[in-house]
């Protein structure tokens, strides 16, 4: 059996005893629970293949950053029975309902990062769709605190909106952003690498779309982290999965 085979068959034996409930207000389910799941699915399988490439053993604490009602971590509960789940996210009603539905110790997000409390000792951190919607300051922010927050030896798994999204957004347009407001983004994009704009209706909370380079080079500007692996449009065929790992090495800097 091949690596591919031994990973499809396990994400296929968790996600057959994960917990299908759905949350009220969980704006995730937005169409067929099949989708919500395939979603959460593959989801797991980048953090399957993280943790098999990086040779880390099953993780002992796990921090969902972002995890708003648990589409990913109903998965990672019925993955890791035994790990201590921590939830964060800024809406207080998501994270309340992960403490109670999967046991996960309640982490009040906010939008200053500097104002979360700081966890430690994480062996695995799993960021889905978080810094896709922040400025250069937020991925600083964000990045920072995962190297604080994981143990020597420990894996981040951390979505992005690269090219497979700069394709999208210059074919349709859309992303909650007027026509004229992707232009912008995009021209930044294929300028320098990244580029980004708030929502109209949230400031300081958008879209950013990162080229690899940008990406992989802001990520190893983060003192502590390293890259383990990069691969483009790995999760829901439409974000980047960026794997980065405390490393003892690097602790000085």
């Amino acid at each position: 059996m091949s690596e591919l085979e031994s990973l499809n068959d396990a994400v296929t034996r968790v996600m057959s005893g994960v917990d299908t409930t759905i949350a009220e207000g969980d704006t995730m389910l937005d169409g067929p629970l099949e989708r919500y799941l395939d979603v959460s699915a593959g989801a797991l399988r980048t953090v399957l293949a993280a943790l098999q490439l990086t040779g880390h053993a099953e993780p002992k604490r796990v921090l969902d950053f972002g995890c708003g009602y648990g589409r990913v971590q109903r998965a990672l509960r019925a993955a890791f029975p035994a790990a201590q789940l921590y939830a964060c996210d800024v809406d207080p009603a998501a994270v309340a309902h992960c403490a109670a539905a999967f046991g996960a110790v309640p982490v009040a997000g906010s939008a200053d990062v500097d104002q979360i409390e700081q966890v430690t000792d994480i062996d695995l951190v799993w960021c889905g769709s978080v810094l896709t919607h922040l400025d250069v300051a937020g991925w600083t922010g964000v990045l920072r605190y995962f190297g604080r927050a994981l143990a020597p030896g420990g894996v981040a798994v951390v979505t992005t909106h690269g090219r497979r999204m700069a394709y999208r957004a210059e074919q349709d347009k859309n992303y909650g952003l007027e026509p004229r407001v992707i232009d912008r983004v995009l021209a930044a994009y294929h300028a320098c690498g990244f580029g980004y704009a708030d929502y109209s209706f949230q400031p300081g909370y958008g879209i950013s779309i990162t080229s690899p380079s940008w990406a992989i080079a802001r990520a190893l500007e983060t003192p502590g982290l390293r890259l383990a692996g990069y691969d483009e449009a790995a999760w829901d065929n439409h974000q980047d999965v960026m794997v980065l790992v405390k490393d003892v090495a690097r602790l000085w800097t």
